[in-house]
């Protein structure tokens, strides 16, 4: 394959992970003429947003913030692969069916790997464009390996991290490399020492959201930390993001007017994009949640009384997205919930509810408004932070991975059980239905991955 421009190059990426004869969906073939040679050309492969911003959609359909019992209608409007998710099934595609969130993630990670092995190397730039270059490489491969291993491998345990199956770790775009998969805490640490490569040769904000930046990279990293359980540094790293000064937006500014386009969004810190659409229909206990006030309510969720039969999201409605995909990057509100979170771990009333107090002013008219106060959380601290995580996030793929890592708190997750069809199905907290399958033609393929325990 010769490829005669950069564009063409990328877009023949995603054509390849579906081609490639020996080591697909992981790996592309190289040819041995290459067209990447001067800074720039690895800047307009970061530049292109179809490389890195399209990225997955089924922890929007099996967590719980979806209803428990779904009409005929809206299954039938998911379509078959949604429906087996949302049961979480032993497989979720048949036949030649693709698994998009793989496919995607991965090539997004083959192209990371691309610009760091070539970049430092390419013409007629600076030492600081390619730095910069390449730290944005590695926050992008960062992300979509914390995206993998949130679906695709088990829940991460400190005391086991180092005996359980992680994922095929690839760092070059070498075409033959061991796709056995390592430990999970080996994918972690690659994370991690990504993003702290990464935040030296970032600027603190981007020019665009879909570039990665120093406060996306720490966002990232406490989000990383907090599902490491690693509480302190999840703690380090919200503090240096909010010291920033990133934007929070006052809701009611957007009662009478548009809200911002995803691309002029300060809110979103690195744009992420779910890989295809879903309306709902929301679990009433999640829309049980919002004070009638709650701007939140009136924004990102709606109603639906043909298709879904009851609330659903629509926040990207609200700046003319109608296909409804969902924003699944890195925000701002992130930050505060992952601090506060924090906070109540360690049991500090007052800073859990400065933090909440923080975002929740913004979430209300000023005349509507009242601040929380220790004796609305008293009952539980921790579940009200998770409670308010649940209405800032709706939507978004941040439930499912929440309800995984809090099925090592105890009681704070509670089993869900789902009926489509008048069959009823239970996810219990040590299920391996936490655990996505891997697609069966990828395994075919490349047996030596292995299927994820059913």
């Amino acid at each position: 394959m010769k490829i005669k421009n950069i564009l063409l190059y990328s877009l023949v990426i995603s054509g390849a992970l579906l081609t490639s004869s020996c080591r697909k969906y992981v790996e592309i073939d190289q040819n041995d003429k290459r067209t990447l040679k001067t800074t720039d050309d690895y800047r307009y492969l970061l530049n292109n947003k179809g490389n890195f911003e399209s990225s997955f959609v089924l922890p929007l359909i099996t967590s719980d913030n979806i209803a428990a019992d779904v009409a005929l209608s809206a299954s039938l409007a998911w379509g078959e692969i949604y429906q087996r998710a949302y049961l979480w099934n032993d497989y979720f595609y048949i036949d030649n069916q693709q698994d998009i969130a793989w496919n995607n993630l991965y090539k997004h990670i083959y192209i990371a790997n691309e610009i760091l092995a070539g970049v430092m190397g390419s013409q007629n730039g600076s030492d600081a464009q390619k730095l910069n270059i390449a730290a944005e490489a590695r926050v992008h491969r960062a992300f979509a390996y914390f995206s993998l291993a949130n679906q695709y491998a088990p829940i991460y345990d400190p005391t086991k991290a180092s005996s359980q199956q992680g994922l095929p770790l690839l760092l070059t775009p070498d075409l033959f490399q061991s796709l056995s998969r390592v430990p999970l805490s080996r994918v972690y640490e690659q994370i991690i020492e990504d993003l702290n490569v990464a935040i030296e040769n970032l600027p603190n904000f981007p020019t665009f959201n879909y570039h990665p930046s120093k406060i996306a990279a720490y966002a990232l990293l406490a989000r990383v930390y907090l599902t490491t359980r690693n509480f302190e540094e999840s703690g380090r790293y919200a503090d240096l993001a909010m010291a920033l000064d990133p934007t929070v937006y006052n809701l009611e500014e957007f009662t009478a007017a548009t809200y911002p386009r995803l691309i002029d969004d300060k809110e979103v810190l690195l744009s992420k994009l779910s890989a295809g659409f879903i309306r709902g229909p929301l679990n009433p206990d999640l829309v049980a949640l919002y004070d009638q006030n709650d701007l939140r309510l009136k924004m990102f969720v709606g109603t639906d009384p043909n298709t879904y039969k009851g609330y659903v999201y629509i926040k990207p409605q609200s700046n003319g997205n109608f296909n409804y995909n969902a924003y699944i990057g890195l925000s701002t509100p992130e930050i505060y919930l992952n601090r506060a979170e924090v906070y109540a771990r360690q049991n500090n009333v007052s800073k859990t509810l400065e933090m909440l107090n923080l975002l929740r002013k913004k979430r209300f008219s000023t005349s509507k408004y009242v601040a929380l106060t220790a004796a609305d959380v008293q009952a539980d601290l921790l579940q009200y932070v998770m409670d308010e995580r649940r209405r800032e996030f709706v939507g978004t793929d941040l439930r499912w991975y929440d309800m995984r890592r809090l099925t090592l708190d105890g009681n704070y997750f509670k089993p869900v059980t789902r009926t489509l069809n008048g069959k009823s199905y239970t996810l219990q907290a040590n299920s391996p239905r936490f655990v996505y399958p891997i697609n069966q033609e990828v395994l075919t393929l490349n047996p030596e991955i292995g299927q994820n325990p059913r």
